[in-house]
């Protein structure tokens, strides 16, 4: 008899009720994604990624409350072509952003948990080249701002690199299930979910 399919997100760890490995889910999809909060509490693999985004896209943030600080404004403001950078880097950000990552290698027989390491890597690096792009944009108008002695130069970057950042590197459902169709574009079975969805630390996928 043949075991039953698996379609549920275990929270078991690897030393709760099996070797290694048996926490993986071969098959998860979005439907399994606890939520957003509810997986900071989980211990998985998307849990610790989300704590670690959630971190990172706090920081503009700050750096937006000092900028008075660190900003003498003039009464004059920038010249207009101190904002042309920014266009420039949000438009890199918004083209090159969304094609990371790279699909995956066709797929070859093997183990599900293969799948799961190698989707794990490439997706943690399409993740931080995302965020690098967008907080790129933000970043490029703090010295623009304090060369051109305007504040306004760094809130152009920051309202055209924030949203960026939000929607291109904070892994909510939709962001990872996008990132797992341009995984699988090349007919490889990335098994993201259930690598992303395993506890973190589980020797399977690590």
């Amino acid at each position: 008899m043949a075991p039953p399919p698996f379609s549920m997100y275990s929270p078991k760890t690897p030393g709760a009720g099996g070797p290694p490995g048996t926490a993986l889910v071969p098959g998860a999809g979005p439907a399994d994604d606890p939520g957003y909060i509810r997986s900071l509490r989980g211990g998985t693999v998307l849990g610790r990624l989300r704590a670690m985004m959630l971190v990172l896209v706090v920081a503009p943030v700050l750096i937006l409350a000092i900028t008075p600080l660190i900003v003498q404004n003039n009464d004059e403001g920038a010249p207009p072509w101190f904002y042309v950078p920014i266009a420039v880097f949000a438009a890199i950000a918004l083209i090159a952003g969304p094609r990371a990552p790279r699909p995956m290698a066709a797929a070859v027989p093997g183990p599900p948990a293969a799948a799961a390491r190698r989707a794990l890597l490439l997706f943690r690096q399409a993740l931080l080249l995302r965020f690098a792009l967008a907080e790129g944009v933000i970043l490029a108008g703090l010295p623009l701002a304090m060369v051109g002695h305007s504040e306004l130069v760094f809130l152009a970057g920051f309202a055209a690199g924030y949203p960026l950042l939000l929607w291109l590197a904070l892994p909510t459902r939709g962001t990872v299930d996008r990132m797992r169709r341009r995984l699988e574009a090349g007919g490889a079975e990335s098994q993201l979910w259930a690598g992303l969805l395993a506890p973190a630390g589980d020797p399977a996928i690590s």
